[in-house]
């Protein structure tokens, strides 16, 4: 067993007022883990597992260099990507998210620009107060669930005949992000040190995972300049660990000393990145980050555009690992003491251990009604149908 942590007294991380924090234009220096090294020997895995927890209580996140996802498998899924996100809305729309249906089960689908309530409004207020402030999105996604799970909601591949081997792409990415998860998982058992190193791998025993690709459409540079608009503003990933795949247009900062610093894409890596049930269970150990995506860093922007035009299109992919719906998130009972974070703070559920069920439902419908709300804005009361930019689409 490899302990690596050190003791930490509080939890400043969740001090900062990101409402007024600015962004920077020099990159984070986030570490650089190599897989390999942590499946090597005692003293190499002892190093890469210490630089991975530092990463973790310090930034959030870390990139995975060496991982078992092939460059042109990951070439591929942006490849795709952009094939979906191309085809004409009507078509997008007849494999929209359910509107009438704000629960976890049916978070799933095409999901259009405008048409989410901004994650500031329900985010704990110490991480978000202010950010009422904050301009509109622009973003598009297409959300989905392990396609392997029988008892999980439908996937909706409505858009499966005008974009012939989207769907069979999806079931082999889907394979390649679930097996290298469950490894990194049995790292982490190891790397926080837990009795049982394999407890984060049973407690994901099912994958009931969720992805989501995104487009960030191309906009002015100058309104993302002003922070007049953002692709996306300040959250949080709500589960366990999270993957990230990013194409070569930076525009992902992450929160840290107070400002927004932005994340360079690097060839070859993955992101890794601690979410909010994750650090629950770390007792606030490892920190669930703020992060947003904004203007592409000065180097993509002087390398590729010219001033006062346009940023061209930007997507991301991000495999959101979660804990099994029947698993209760709090604090596990290797957290030594549990020092690093003596007040949680309010469970978002009314009881004090949530399952992880509870939270997901919770944060899907707050961001599909808002916090507290039940009639949804722009949503008919009649099933099967969705509002489009346009005006109303038959689903």
């Amino acid at each position: 067993m490899v302990r690596v942590y050190t003791r930490r007294k509080t939890a400043a991380h969740h001090k900062a007022n990101a409402a007024v924090a600015e962004s920077v234009d020099k990159p984070i220096e986030l570490p650089i883990i190599d897989f390999a090294d942590l499946q090597g020997d005692e003293n190499t895995r002892r190093s890469a597992a210490a630089e991975l927890d530092q990463g973790f209580q310090t930034y959030g996140f870390v990139y995975l260099a060496n991982h078992s996802i092939p460059q042109e498998m990951v070439d591929e899924a942006f490849y795709w990507a952009g094939r979906f996100f191309e085809l004409p809305l009507d078509i997008k729309m007849l494999g929209a998210r359910r509107a009438n249906r704000p629960s976890l089960k049916f978070n799933r689908g095409y999901v259009p620009e405008k048409t989410e309530y901004d994650t500031r409004e329900f985010m704990p207020s110490e991480r978000t107060r202010g950010l009422e402030l904050s301009p509109p999105e622009r973003k598009e996604t297409f959300e989905m669930g392990n396609p392997f799970l029988g008892e999980g909601g439908p996937n909706y591949w409505a858009t499966h005949h005008a974009l012939p081997g989207f769907k069979e792409f999806q079931y082999r990415w889907w394979k390649m992000c679930i097996a290298l998860q469950q490894k990194l998982l049995r790292v982490l058992g190891e790397v926080f040190g837990l009795r049982d190193e394999k407890l984060f791998c049973k407690q994901e025993a099912h994958n009931d995972s969720h992805m989501t690709i995104a487009h960030y459409p191309n906009m002015p540079i100058t309104p993302l300049k002003s922070r007049q608009q953002r692709w996306f503003n300040p959250h949080t990933n709500m589960g366990g660990l999270s993957l990230m795949f990013q194409n070569e247009i930076s525009g992902l900062e992450v929160h840290n000393d107070n400002v927004f610093k932005p994340v360079r894409p690097i060839l070859g890596t993955i992101l890794l990145s601690v979410g909010e049930m994750l650090e629950r269970q770390t007792n606030g150990r490892w920190k669930c980050a703020l992060q947003q995506v904004a203007l592409p860093d000065s180097h993509t922007l002087e390398r590729d555009f010219k001033p006062n035009s346009d940023v061209v299109d930007r997507f991301s992919i991000e495999y959101h690992g979660m804990p099994d719906p029947q698993i209760h998130i709090h604090a596990l009972p290797d957290c030594p003491d549990g020092k690093w974070m003596p007040n949680l703070g309010d469970s978002p559920c009314p009881h004090d251990s949530p399952t992880s069920y509870e939270l997901q439902d919770k944060r899907v419908k707050e961001e599909r009604y808002g916090p507290g709300v039940f009639k949804p804005r722009g949503v008919s009361d009649c099933d099967g149908y969705y509002v489009a930019p346009d005006g109303w689409v038959q689903v």
